[in-house]
């Protein structure tokens, strides 16, 4: 049954939308499924189709995308259009009869008088004319005109190409696209992207597995779509691939007597590079297992996605499980050649750690002015020589001492001789665990190398965070170094483009400092930092404005990441309001006030700092600097605010001190009384300049001693 004929009967179809590609990188197949569900129904939505993302499948694979919705409305929604008119008193009498000014409104408007409605509109009532507007264009049209276009126009990868003349750009060559409604294959009416021969790659036609499926099939229902795909070699959904490769490396790892691990996370790119997924095993030379285990993973999982394989006592055995897309009857070949690639990746590993274990880590670190860290920053042995510096200061700042102090100093000596060495440049994501090996080869204790293998953490968001204090002391003067240095060469993130990773470094630094509670002021260490760069005659930028710029992009960091927990952004931004420059005390101030949002007191703390803050801004000068004085005072309110302010403000700044901030707000809650007082009975702008002055003076020490909390007229913001 045609399309148009199901919608006479049921009013709904099933929609299909096939976008055929070169090879996808799993990156972007991550990416369109991500955001494929919340396009899709905005998409359809915002032409007055109404669909949840609960109907639309998504299925992404290497050489497609497709969008599934079951049960699209054939006809849209009628839009109401509202026009406000009249008061509500105005356009009818006391009678409800409608008056000369509702009659005149409702026939402008197109509506009998009787029909107009009457709603709210800021406190009060008015008269609104409401009708409905059905569209011109039904579901199968604006398809074609606008919807198709939309999708494929709507997806942000982080790289794109172009291919044809035209400003069309994919993260790889569009090759063919089916839109169907149910059984009705639609095209759209103009052309798409002008010169770019999209419109001619329409039609009914899939294509199959690369080289095991029909080149070209003919699809003659969406229901048709999944089934017809697995006829054809291609598990077109990803969930289901991912549960295959699953099962097999559960299966072929206990046929081997063994577990699976996928320590790199290899699993969720290969879910993306395959359609025709079978699982196989391999195995490698047991005299190889004298490499330490990371260098043999390392080399199975960094360009192979090889999955080692483990016993059931934790160590490694000679063997790995890959995944295959082509005929399972060629395995054994298969099997062969990926044999010897890892044969050649492990002998090549094998020859960088003898040469290492001959060079000896204390050469490594001898050898690091010769390799320039930076242009304009200096070399390796410069970066060495201000991280053992930086965790000098920092273990002040947070009062490190003992062995912890001396690891710390210890560690960051060595911290970077590995990079200078064969099997980092082998294996560039080995820098760190490398040093901590040949470390302990040459007797170094247990927690210097732990804190040379700590250096780097967390190697991304939500990764694995330093365990000893020392590797979090290294791994937070490390990052402080490379931020700062970037900011002092002006080499900032930009957009997409973030080459030194800093925004994945200021956010490692706050979830590192929030972990082992390092509560210091950040400003203080990011200026030491910028002064190791000066005394070092580096050819960075002077200025003081590096260290507030530097300060603000990691408390960015720490606010996306207070977002990602629910914590409104306007919450994040009153508690940076306050000036602290701990990240430890503005998390927990921004997830008390929080809290304290939510509680009747709030509204005494907002309310006092509204009045206050809002006068003495207006005013135009900064009247806090200079406090007020008691003898100009002529009333009992101002000298009861004077003496409230003078008892509360060293109390509140203990508290905050002790990061107490939960009692903190309650008692800055009570000066509202005062406040209120003060403002009900006295008149601030006098025409006394001195009088007028003085209170201004009082308003804004009562503003200032509120805002250590931050400012609640931001907090009062928040959803």
């Amino acid at each position: 049954m045609p399309a148009g004929a199901a919608g006479e009967k049921c009013g709904f179809a099933d929609f299909l939308l096939e976008i055929g590609t070169e090879e996808l990188p799993a990156g972007a197949c991550r990416a369109a499924a991500e955001q494929a569900p919340g396009l899709v129904e905005s998409s359809f939505n915002r032409h007055q189709i109404q669909v949840e993302k609960s109907q639309i499948r998504t299925w992404i694979s290497p050489r497609r995308m497709a969008f599934f919705i079951s049960s699209v409305p054939l006809q849209p929604e009628a839009r109401e259009i509202v026009k406000r008119g009249p008061r509500a008193v105005i356009a009818f009498d006391a009678e409800g009869k409608p008056t000369k000014a509702g009659e005149g409104f409702a026939r402008a408007n197109g509506v009998p008088a009787g029909e107009l409605e009457i709603r709210e509109y800021q406190g009060q009532k008015f008269v609104f004319a409401v009708k409905k507007s059905a569209t011109e264009k039904n579901t199968k049209e604006l398809i074609e005109s606008d919807i198709c276009l939309e999708i494929i126009s709507g997806f942000a990868f982080e790289k794109t190409m172009g291919w044809t003349q035209s400003k069309l750009r994919f993260s790889r060559p569009i090759r063919w696209i089916v839109l169907k409604l149910d059984d009705e294959d639609l095209v759209p009416g103009g052309e798409l992207y002008p010169g770019s021969g999209l419109n001619a790659l329409f039609g009914n036609a899939t294509k199959g597995h690369r080289f095991l499926g029909r080149r070209e099939i003919s699809l003659k229902n969406t229901a048709d779509y999944k089934p017809v795909l697995a006829e054809n070699f291609v598990i077109v959904d990803q969930e289901e691939r991912r549960q295959i490769i699953l099962d097999g490396l559960a299966s072929e790892a206990a046929k081997a007597g063994a577990v699976f691990s996928d320590p790199g996370g290899r699993l969720e790119e290969v879910v993306y590079l395959v359609e025709n997924p079978s699982v196989h095993a391999g195995s490698f030379a047991a005299a190889h297992l004298r490499l330490p285990d990371k260098v043999l993973i390392t080399a199975m999982q960094s360009h192979q996605r090889y999955f080692p394989l483990t016993g059931k006592d934790g160590s490694l055995k000679p063997g790995f499980l890959f995944i295959m897309n082509g005929d399972p009857a060629c395995a054994a070949g298969i099997t062969a050649g990926n044999e010897r690639v890892l044969e050649g990746r492990i002998e090549d590993a094998e020859f960088s750690f003898d040469k290492d274990l001959a060079t000896g880590i204390e050469a490594m670190a001898a050898g690091l002015g010769d390799v320039v860290f930076h242009q304009r920053l200096g070399t390796l042995a410069d970066k060495s020589r201000r991280l053992w510096s930086l965790a000098e200061a920092f273990s002040d700042l947070v009062d490190i001492c003992g062995p912890d102090r001396k690891t710390a100093a210890t560690a960051a000596r060595l911290a970077k001789a590995d990079l200078v060495s064969a099997m980092v440049q082998e294996f560039a994501e080995l820098q760190g665990y490398m040093g901590s090996v040949y470390a302990s080869l040459e007797g170094y204790p247990e927690d210097v190398c732990q804190a040379v293998r700590e250096q780097y953490l967390p190697a991304g968001a939500g990764g694995e965070l330093p365990a000893s204090v020392a590797g979090a002391a290294l791994a937070v003067c490390d990052k402080v170094d490379n931020i700062t240095g970037a900011f002092s060469v002006d080499e900032l993130p930009s957009g997409s483009r973030d080459p030194y990773g800093l925004r994945r470094a200021a956010a490692g630094l706050a979830e590192t400092t929030i972990r082992f509670g390092f509560d210091f002021d950040l400003s203080a260490l990011l200026s030491a930092s910028h002064r190791l760069f000066i005394d070092q005659k580096a050819d960075v930028n002077e200025k003081g404005d590096v260290i507030d710029a530097a300060f603000d992009f990691i408390c960015e960091r720490l606010q996306r990441r207070l977002t990602e927990e629910d914590i409104p952004v306007e919450v994040a931004e009153a508690a940076r309001a306050s000036g602290t420059r701990s990240v430890l005390a503005l998390n927990q101030l921004a997830r008390t006030l929080d809290k304290f949002r939510r509680k009747p007191a709030f509204d005494d703390f907002h309310t006092a700092y509204f009045r206050c803050a809002k006068l003495a801004a207006k005013a135009g000068e900064n009247f806090a600097e200079a406090p007020a004085d008691p003898d100009l005072f002529e009333t009992g309110e101002e000298r009861q605010l004077f003496e409230v302010i003078n008892d509360l403000s060293p109390r509140i700044e203990t508290l905050a001190t002790d990061r107490r901030y939960g009692e903190a707000f309650e008692l800055a809650a009570s000066v509202r009384p005062a406040v209120d007082r003060f403002f009900d009975r006295v008149l601030v702008m006098v025409g006394d300049r001195r009088l007028r002055n003085n209170r201004l003076a009082l308003v804004a020490g009562a503003a200032q001693m509120l805002r250590q909390l931050g400012d609640p007229m931001l907090a009062a913001a928040a959803p």
